[in-house]
């Protein structure tokens, strides 16, 4: 098991079985998620405090040191040591084998920025990465389309509801780099991006990338000022899939 697997069963952990991670459970929860989703994505949850963790086993220094490298740690100025994921749901990033090479962490308040993601590294490219991927691939592959979505949570509730085939870019648009991951599998993409101004760009750029690889496009519509996790798991609206 790698450095960045046991880090992610850690988060896990924390947030399925402490205190700590009952904040992020209960946001999970209080959204429309259950719990075999966030077990089939490995969601986590970061604790302040982490080292207090290393007492009951849930973390070992080791891991605690691999954390500093791979820049999510860092020594306050009292000397303890912090993460910046503090506080922040945990969605670990993988490759289409199903390794892990980052992290997006998702606050649960008004807290800004939305999201933080780790440090760009030779294993882990934020724009080149597909939350998803490693789930969806074969279905995928199986149906001769994908859909892309912009969060991860859309793509959680995609799956949570059996549509298995949706993936997510985690940013503004999806780039060549991501589309062409998908193309390994199909040329047929559906976008279900939020039906918002933002989302307006984000279709509008990710379309033109699609195009331009050869790729056909199609849209799924999501009912005026939603996001496709939302209308999905609370039945706030209609996807048609």
């Amino acid at each position: 098991m790698s450095a960045l697997d046991s880090i992610t069963e850690f988060y896990h952990r924390v947030l399925l079985e402490t205190p700590a991670g009952k904040s992020g459970l209960d946001n999970l929860i209080g959204r429309g998620f259950n719990e075999a989703t966030i077990k089939q994505f490995d969601v986590g949850f970061c604790p302040s405090g982490i080292v207090d963790y290393t007492k009951n086993g849930y973390i070992t220094f080791s891991e605690l040191e691999a954390l500093i490298d791979f820049k999510h740690m860092f020594k306050g100025r009292n000397g303890k040591y912090l993460d910046k994921f503090s506080g922040r749901l945990m969605f670990p990033v993988k490759n289409s084998l199903g390794e892990v090479t980052g992290f997006a962490a998702r606050t649960i308040t008004n807290e800004l920025p939305k999201y933080l993601n780790s440090a760009e590294s030779p294993a882990y490219r934020k724009s080149r990465s597909l939350f998803g991927l490693d789930l969806a691939k074969e279905a995928i592959y199986d149906a001769d389309r994908a859909i892309i979505c912009e969060g991860y949570t859309d793509a959680m509730a995609f799956h949570q509801v059996g549509v298995t085939i949706a993936v997510a870019c985690g940013g503004t648009y999806a780039t060549k780099f991501q589309l062409a991951q998908i193309a390994r599998y199909t040329s047929n993409i559906y976008l279900a991006f939020d039906a918002d101004e933002a989302g307006d760009g984000v279709t509008q750029n990710t379309r033109g990338f699609a195009q331009e690889m050869g790729l056909k496009v199609g849209d799924i519509e999501i009912p005026r000022g939603k996001d496709p996790a939302d209308v999905l798991l609370n039945q706030t609206g209609i996807i048609e899939v």
